[in-house]
């Protein structure tokens, strides 16, 4: 299963997000699926679906031009931050799309989908671009067994990035992994697993 791909949690901050909706039969909860794949890999429309998080998310190519496509691995994801913006990033936080995989299997189906902390790809520059470092991991997966879909963000490894910074940049990431580690990124993912979960139908 793919839950046998998220990493082990070594070190850091880490957090665990799931929200499910159950379904009368399998057919209704495999129709709902598949709005739930659409909705993860519409990375451009996420502040849309969970615009209480107040970030925005663009997909973008490996020079950092944003797109407007389906997701592959090697894309970047540029995060804007309300308030908190990133000096490293030309304002943006910056991850990597280091892994999609998608399985079938007997009575459901899966997606799962590797972020990690990365350079901005339009400078080059080596500087992991993200509050967090890069052995920091966010891990999405949605998920039907049956007649229930599940939508799950866990954050592995977190902690907070400081190297080859300024005293600036150093204070802000500290300030946001700090927030993100203690309260942050589990409303904001879970705002995400809420939102791409949604039972439009209801």
């Amino acid at each position: 299963m793919m839950n046998n791909k998220i990493p082990e949690q070594i070190e850091g901050g880490f957090s665990d997000n799931v929200s499910e909706v159950e379904f009368e039969t399998v057919a209704e909860a495999a129709f709902h699926f598949d709005k739930v794949r659409k909705r993860l890999f519409d990375i451009n429309s996420w502040y849309f679906f969970a615009e209480k998080t107040g970030a925005e998310f663009s997909l973008c190519d490996n020079n950092g031009k944003v797109i407007f496509k389906q997701p592959i691995v090697n894309n970047y994801i540029k995060i804007k931050l309300p308030l908190l913006y990133n000096p490293t990033g030309n304002t943006f936080d910056w991850v990597r799309i280091e892994l999609i995989e998608e399985e079938q299997f007997a009575d459901g189906e899966l997606v799962y989908m590797k972020l990690r902390p990365s350079e901005d790809p339009d400078k080059k520059d080596g500087k992991i671009s993200h509050f967090f470092r890069d052995n920091a991991t966010s891990n999405v997966l949605i998920k039907r067994d049956g007649n229930k879909t599940t939508a799950e963000v866990h954050g592995r490894n977190e902690i907070p990035n400081t190297e080859h910074l300024t005293l600036l940049e150093k204070a802000r990431n500290i300030a946001v992994s700090v927030n993100a580690i203690i309260l942050g990124s589990k409303f904001e993912w879970k705002t995400l697993t809420e939102a791409l979960i949604k039972n439009d139908e209801k």
